[in-house]
């Protein structure tokens, strides 16, 4: 098999193609993780291509970047992605746009007790805000297909360690019916969605993959988001991304140690594609350069890992 790019990588692996290696990807790579690993103080998009490239880092995420405060929501056309047309072009990473849901503007624009109230009483103003929310983010992923975005990620944390932030039933009244409204409204884009949440999705992954995501980022480990388990009953129908925890990039691990727990994740979700390996929380600042290394290094060897 020949060596592949990056993007060709992951958009094999999203469609349960078999890859040559294991395809990889971050949510987020700060710059303080770059201006460590490099030993500069001021990082540019080269620093940051350069890192991406150093490590095997196949996918990136960049977020829109809103040229001031806010009361209210913003307009499509306000949104400015600082790296995003760099990475598609002058690149071959496979660059996901990265959008706030509901769970992201309704604390920042109602404040968190307001917003929490509203979603059990699923108030009008809640109502409102879901479908300008919806109307901002197709608006937003169509401006950055146009920009040379490769997918959409939606990042809406919707849980913590013990389960959801909002009642499964509630999220079934409002939240997922609108995600569902967001997947198929970017779907003529003919990009790939996926859906980034912290904590324990366990009672609500029938519903996410339901929506029709075309994957899921974080999969947090301490928060019970077991990856054999998730492979089993969904590998075969989205896109699993993520798994390590970010504690074996923190904390000091014998090499052995840490190559085992890389391994252990890329055989248990790359067989047969559909898994992207990653951080569960994406590269901050803090993270040991050596674990860095051995980490990717364990990620990026051998060759086919298809079960065939």
């Amino acid at each position: 098999m020949h060596t592949m790019t990056a993007r060709e990588r992951v958009s094999l692996a999203i469609n349960h193609v078999e890859t040559d290696r294991a395809a990889t990807g971050e949510i987020t790579i700060a710059d303080e993780v770059v201006e460590a690993f490099f030993q500069v103080e001021d990082v540019t998009f080269a620093e940051r291509a350069e890192f991406a490239d150093r490590l095997g880092i196949d996918a990136v995420c960049e977020p829109p970047h809103w040229p001031s405060a806010f009361s209210d929501l913003p307009d499509p056309a306000d949104a400015r992605w600082n790296d995003l047309t760099p990475w598609a072009t002058k690149t071959d990473r496979f660059t996901f746009a990265m959008l706030d849901g509901i769970f992201g503007w309704g604390p920042r624009l109602m404040g968190f007790e307001r917003f929490l109230l509203a979603s059990a009483k699923r108030s009008p103003d809640l109502v409102d805000l879901i479908t300008r929310v919806e109307r901002l983010n197709i608006g937003l992923a169509q401006r950055a297909a146009d920009a040379g975005a490769d997918g959409i990620l939606i990042a809406d944390d919707i849980a913590y360690t013990q389960g959801t932030t909002v009642s499964p039933e509630g999220l079934r009244n409002f939240f997922f019916p609108s995600l569902t409204r967001q997947v198929k409204g970017i779907a003529p884009l003919k990009i790939p969605v996926f859906f980034h949440s912290d904590g324990n999705l366990n009672a609500v992954m029938d519903d996410l993959v339901g929506s029709g995501v075309h994957g899921v980022q974080c999969l947090e480990p301490a928060a019970g988001m077991d990856l054999g388990h998730l492979k089993t009953r969904y590998g075969h129908r989205i896109c699993l991304w993520g798994n390590l925890d970010p504690e074996n990039l923190f904390l000091k691990r014998a090499v052995v140690d840490l190559q085992r727990t890389v391994k252990g994740i890329i055989h248990t979700g790359a067989p047969g594609g559909g898994f992207i390996f990653g951080s569960a929380s994406g590269l901050t600042n803090g993270m040991r350069r050596e674990n860095l290394e051995v980490a990717y290094r364990a990620a990026c060897e051998g060759g086919s890992l298809s079960n065939s």
